[in-house]
C-alpha cells in the first residue's frame, strides 16, 4: 500500500471499509424495490410514479457523481464520503416516516445524492488505498455492487412476504450499519495522497485522450448493463410476478428472488471471470446480455416460475460479464492524477443509461401496460449491447495498433499497464 501525504499509512482495515461502503450504498438503493408494490397498494399510484420515484434517484445521483469526484480531488475523499453517509442516514429517515408518494421521492432523492458520492469516491479512495492492484479493485467493486443489492432484495422481499414491519425495519437495519461505517470512516486517515492539490471546478465530459477507446467501450457496455439493471428494479418484480401469477407464485418475495438471481449470478460470473482478460470479458458479456434479452421474453412469456428465475438468472449473469468487465478494463488504465474525474463521468454516463429507459418504459407501462412494453425494451436493450461489441471492435483495433507503434504505456510508478 501507498504512503499518504502525510507520511502515514492506510490503516489495514481501510480497504475493507470502503468495500463494505460501497456495498451499503447499493444495498440502500435496492431497499424499496421489493416494497414499491406494498407503496402502490397503500397509496393508489401508477406504474409510471414507480419509474419517476428511481428516475428521481438516479438524476440526483448523477449530479452528484459529477461533482463528488473533483470534490474528493480537492478537499479529499474521507470529507465527502461522511457526507454522504449522512445523506443516506437523512434519506432513510424520511423512508421511515414517509406518509405518502411524495416522501418517496424525497427520500430516493437524499439516498441518491449519497449513493452517487459513494459510488466514486468510494471507487477512487480503493485506487488511492492500493493502486497496484486497480484491476482487482474493478472486480471487487462490481462485485459488492451486487452483492449489496442481493441482500438488501432478499431480506427486504422475505420481510413483505411476511408483513413483519417491511415498511420499517430494512430501513432500521440499514441506517445501523451505515452509523458503524460513518464512525469507522471518522477515524479513518485521508486515502488521497494529493488532497489539496487539485483545482475545484466540474469537469468537463472528456478522459485522456490515451484511454478514450477504452473508455467509449466500456461506458456503452456498462450503459447497456445498467439500463437493463433500471428495469429489473423498478418494474421487472412485478413483471415476474403477474407473469407467474398463472403458477401460483405471488407477493413481493418473488419479486425479491428476481432481483438477487440477477446480482447474485452476476457477483458469481465477475468472480469466476476474475483470471480471464477485461476486455474479453466485457465483450462475450454484451454478446450475452444481448441474446438473452430476447430469451427472456419468451421465458416470461411461459409464465411458469422456475423458468422465470432460471431465465433472469442468466441474465445476470451475462450482466456480471458486461459490467464488470467493463469497469475492470477501465480501471486498470486510468491515469493517477484523474481518478476521480474520469470515475465520475463513467457512472454521469452509466447513470443515464440507467435513468432513462427506466422511465420511458415506465410510460409505456402507464399508457398501454408493463407486460406490453417489456417485449419492445427487451429487444432496445438487446441492439444497445451489440453496439458495444461493433465499437469495441472499431475502436479497439485503431488503438491497439497504436499501442503496437509506440512505447508501453507506464503507471506513475513505471509499470506497463496491462488488461
Amino acid at each position: 500500500m501507498q504512503a499518504l501525504a502525510s507520511g502515514r499509512s492506510p490503516q489495514s482495515w481501510s480497504y475493507a471499509t470502503l468495500l463494505a461502503l460501497l456495498v451499503l450504498g447499493q444495498a440502500t438503493s435496492a431497499i424499496p424495490s421489493p416494497l414499491y408494490s406494498l407503496y402502490a397498494e397503500k397509496w393508489g399510484y401508477p406504474p409510471l410514479l414507480t419509474t419517476v420515484i428511481f428516475a428521481a434517484y438516479g438524476a440526483v445521483a448523477v449530479v452528484a457523481i459529477l461533482v463528488s469526484g473533483a470534490l474528493s480531488d480537492r478537499y479529499g475523499r474521507r470529507p465527502v464520503l461522511l457526507v454522504a453517509v449522512l445523506l443516506l442516514l437523512a434519506g432513510l429517515a424520511v423512508f421511515i416516516f414517509a406518509a405518502g408518494p411524495d416522501y418517496l421521492v424525497v427520500a430516493r432523492m437524499l439516498n441518491g445524492v449519497g449513493i452517487g458520492a459513494i459510488v466514486v469516491v468510494g471507487g477512487a479512495a480503493l485506487l488511492d488505498v492500493n493502486p497496484e492492484r486497480a484491476a482487482r479493485s474493478g472486480t471487487l467493486t462490481a462485485i459488492a455492487f451486487n452483492v449489496g443489492i442481493a441482500i438488501a432484495a432478499l431480506g427486504t422481499a422475505t420481510l413483505a412476504q411476511t408483513g413483519f414491519h417491511p415498511l420499517l425495519l430494512p430501513y432500521l437495519a440499514d441506517a445501523l450499519i451505515a452509523l458503524v461505517l460513518l464512525v469507522l470512516l471518522l477515524v479513518m486517515r485521508e486515502p488521497h495522497p494529493s488532497a489539496g492539490a487539485a483545482p475545484l471546478g466540474i469537469p468537463r465530459p472528456q478522459v485522456p485522450k490515451e484511454i478514450r477507446g477504452r473508455f467509449v467501450f466500456s461506458v456503452i457496455g456498462a450503459g447497456a448493463a445498467w439500463a437493463v439493471l433500471g428495469v429489473c428494479f423498478s418494474l421487472e418484480p412485478s413483471i415476474a410476478a403477474h407473469a407467474a401469477h398463472a403458477a401460483h407464485v405471488d407477493g413481493p418475495f418473488f419479486g425479491g428472488v428476481v432481483i438477487a438471481a440477477v446480482t447474485l449470478t452476476a457477483a458469481a460470473t465477475q468472480v469466476a471471470s476474475a483470471r480471464y482478460p477485461a476486455r474479453t470479458v466485457a465483450l462475450v458479456g454484451d454478446t450475452a446480455l444481448a441474446v438473452l434479452m430476447l430469451a427472456r421474453v419468451g421465458g416470461f412469456a411461459t409464465g411458469n416460475a422456475a423458468v422465470i428465475i432460471a431465465t433472469v438468472a442468466l441474465q445476470g449473469g451475462a450482466y456480471g460479464l458486461a459490467f464488470g468487465g467493463s469497469l475492470r478494463h477501465l480501471t486498470a488504465h486510468i491515469p493517477a492524477e484523474r481518478r476521480g474525474a474520469v470515475m465520475s463521468m463513467f457512472y454521469l454516463l452509466a447513470y443515464g443509461a440507467l435513468i432513462t429507459p427506466t422511465l420511458l418504459v415506465g410510460i409505456g407501462a402507464t399508457v398501454w401496460s408493463d407486460t406490453a412494453i417489456f417485449p419492445v425494451f427487451s429487444v432496445l436493450a438487446a441492439l444497445l449491447c451489440l453496439s458495444a461489441v461493433v465499437v469495441e471492435r472499431v475502436l479497439g483495433r485503431r488503438e491497439r495498433h497504436l499501442e503496437t507503434t509506440s512505447a508501453p504505456m507506464t503507471d506513475v510508478r513505471g509499470v506497463s499497464k496491462v488488461d
